[in-house]
């Protein structure tokens, strides 16, 4: 069996309808250049293409961006609370990062909750102190403001873990769904 194969089967099925964190009572909308910004430089689309800034709030209740991290290779990591592999791959997300240390960035984007609601603060503290995640960063977010079916501007996600990996220049190297620690270290490895 193919390793693209066996990266796909162990991911979770992604609903891929995207709703408006607006429409939640539970999720106050970020303002708007929360999220991931276009501009005229960045086309998500393919594989070599300009990744846009992506702006969200952390587990600190910190802004972190994504242009910030330039000249570091950054890990996104799409998952949600509800997604079994998601919860294995947050596991080692933080031995990772301490690995690698400051020549590479672990990222969680929390999309969502435990039942499909955008993720919320205590998602993402949850998230982080159940991980045992002290210096990798995790998320808040929600799939309006990170994913897009098209991939031009947000992140195609086909399903949960996804995986994207952005070289030092903010160029989006490859991706993938389903968590494979072996074939993660190995990327990493080569881009470093």
């Amino acid at each position: 069996m193919s390793k693209l194969l066996l990266m796909f089967m162990f991911g979770c099925a992604a609903d891929l309808e995207i709703t408006s964190s607006k429409d939640s009572a539970k999720s106050p909308a970020p303002p708007p250049e929360f999220g991931v910004n276009e501009r005229d430089d960045c086309d998500q689309s393919a594989i070599g293409s300009s990744v846009c800034n992506l702006i969200l709030y952390d587990q600190n209740g910190e802004i972190w961006e994504l242009y910030d991290h330039t000249g570091t290779v950054v890990l996104l990591d799409f998952s949600t609370v509800w997604c079994g592999p998601c919860q294995v791959a947050g596991h080692r997300a933080q031995p990772i990062q301490d690995d690698y240390g400051d020549q590479f960035v672990f990222v969680t984007v929390l999309i969502e909750g435990a039942t499909g609601e955008p993720a919320t603060k205590e998602d993402v503290d949850t998230w982080a102190i159940s991980h045992g995640i002290t210096t990798a960063p995790v998320l808040q977010a929600s799939r309006e403001y990170v994913m897009d079916p098209a991939g031009i501007t947000g992140y195609l996600v086909g399903g949960f873990p996804t995986y994207v990996y952005i070289d030092k220049n903010m160029i989006i190297h490859t991706g993938h769904v389903g968590f494979n620690e072996e074939y993660m270290r190995t990327t990493l490895d080569g881009l470093l």
